[in-house]
């Protein structure tokens, strides 16, 4: 253990840094559809499949912007995918917005596939100095926010054609999402909704006894109580932006709670890892980066580095987990894993 902790001391930023462009470029090399600026969901066998799903463009598009930040020889990449990704939207009513594949179809639009291309948009207009993707992410937020009813005393739901659940993953990044549009035009009205939101989210979803957050809640009431590590990551990061934003400290006690209380939950005492998924990990690891502690850095380094030596096959290639190696009788490696993993890296503290 103690050689652990120390190699992992000696590692730097650059060290992080290195291994998520790597991991970029190995997704640009195998991932990129011949002939398009979109990317494969999956390889299965060194196949491509097609399309990403929208969840998965999401994540990608977030994590070239964290390429594009650390090196800027990545800034055409983001800005052609960014201009790409415009065949998810879909046109149709109520309200338009990206759906969960390209293409003339019948609508299947997921809210929270919208918010993470809310909030992917409003950096990538900040990285590419261009207001366009800014009203692209403004334009997305309304098909959000139209998710939302009265029905359970207020929230969003998370699949449009089948609205039976209000869920922490359609509640919280709206939250943040409002907060990253609200930054960039000071509509106050989007800091009230994230206000609304999160309190909704913490009233409905909270569990008393340790602070974290179950999945989802039934129109009928029922909550299903599996808790994600991103549902408690994207609160933990508005709780803090609404503190910051605010100056109430009440939000910010609540984020340093919550972490504490993630820390407790999702990092292997045994490995330093997360004990989630890729997809779900890099927003955790994410949001302690909103409450950052000398010991908080410390954890989600060691949390990177496990996952660099540990849940890669011989190919590069990571699984579905943070903190287990891809299983021996894996076929089909899914570009939102590659992307988390390339994210959190570039996010190293």
């Amino acid at each position: 253990m103690l050689t652990a902790i120390c190699a992992v001391a000696m590692l730097s930023i650059d060290d992080f840094k290195a291994w998520g462009l790597e991991t970029a470029e190995k997704i640009r090399r195998e991932y990129k559809l011949p002939n398009s600026s979109l990317y494969a969901d999956s390889i299965s066998e060194g196949k491509q499949s097609g399309p990403a799903f929208n969840w998965g463009v999401g994540v990608w598009m977030t994590a070239l912007n964290a390429a594009a930040k650390a090196d800027h020889k990545w800034v055409p990449e983001l800005r052609s995918f960014v201009e790409a990704s415009r065949v998810y939207w879909n046109d149709k009513g109520p309200v338009p917005g990206y759906d969960v594949l390209p293409g003339p179809k019948d609508v299947d639009r997921y809210y929270d596939d919208n918010m993470w291309m809310v909030m992917a948009l409003a950096d990538a207009s900040d990285i590419l100095k261009d207001k366009k993707p800014l009203v692209w992410a403004e334009e997305t937020l309304k098909y959000v926010l139209s998710g939302e009813d009265e029905k359970l005393g207020g929230g969003i739901y998370w699949h449009e054609p089948k609205k039976d659940s209000k869920n922490t993953c359609s509640n919280a990044p709206a939250a943040a999402a409002c907060l990253a549009v609200y930054e960039r035009t000071k509509n106050r009205a989007y800091l009230q909704k994230a206000v609304e939101l999160y309190s909704w989210t913490k009233r409905t979803l909270q569990d008393p006894a340790d602070g974290l957050y179950w999945d989802n809640i039934k129109l009928d009431g029922t909550i299903e109580k599996t808790k994600w590590s991103y549902n408690t990551a994207l609160m933990i990061r508005t709780a803090a932006e609404l503190g910051r934003l605010t100056g109430q400290q009440s939000y910010k006690d609540e984020a340093e709670r919550l972490a504490q209380a993630s820390e407790k939950r999702w990092v292997d005492p045994a490995t330093g890892g997360i004990k989630d998924g890729g997809r779900f990990a890099h927003l955790l690891l994410e949001s302690w980066s909103f409450v950052p502690t000398p010991e908080r850095n410390e954890k989600a380094r060691k949390a990177l580095a496990w996952a660099r030596n540990h849940a890669r096959d011989e190919q590069g290639r990571y699984g579905g987990s943070f903190n287990a190696p891809p299983r021996s009788n894996d076929r089909k490696f899914e570009l939102i894993d590659q992307a988390s993993s390339a994210r959190a890296f570039l996010m190293a503290p």
